[in-house]
């Protein structure tokens, strides 16, 4: 699903295109104070769609997109979530969150985990 390159940079396809995202330490707490919430609640919330809003997907990939280099308005970024679809970009920052932290390789699918969970 990604590609990581030796800055802590990956790479996915999100609206289209392949897109770098990065999570360093600046851009982790900015969604910490945007999301008001602390990192290790916003990884664990991924786990269930019901607790992802699309102003948190937003914030997400805004600083990611923004810590790799790209130069998006946050409206533009809300937009590439809607072509993308709401499914396949928590797919990407349940990817995305762990490995910029240094946990886990992320959750494959999130919404099979649910499906798992509900039976």
């Amino acid at each position: 699903m990604s590609n990581q390159n030796i800055e802590g940079t990956y790479e996915y396809d999100f609206a289209g295109k392949k897109r770098k995202f990065k999570l360093d330490f600046l851009a982790l707490s900015s969604i910490e104070a945007r999301m008001q919430l602390p990192m290790m609640k916003i990884a664990s919330n991924l786990t269930s769609i019901q607790n992802v809003g699309v102003t948190n997907l937003a914030i997400i990939l805004d600083e990611g997109l923004k810590c790799a280099g790209g130069k998006y308005t946050y409206q533009a970024v809300g937009d590439m979530i809607l072509k993308n679809g709401f499914a396949e970009t928590i797919k990407i920052i349940a990817d995305l969150i762990p490995k910029s932290m240094g946990l886990e390789e992320g959750t494959d699918n999130p919404l099979e985990e649910e499906k798992n969970q509900e039976k």
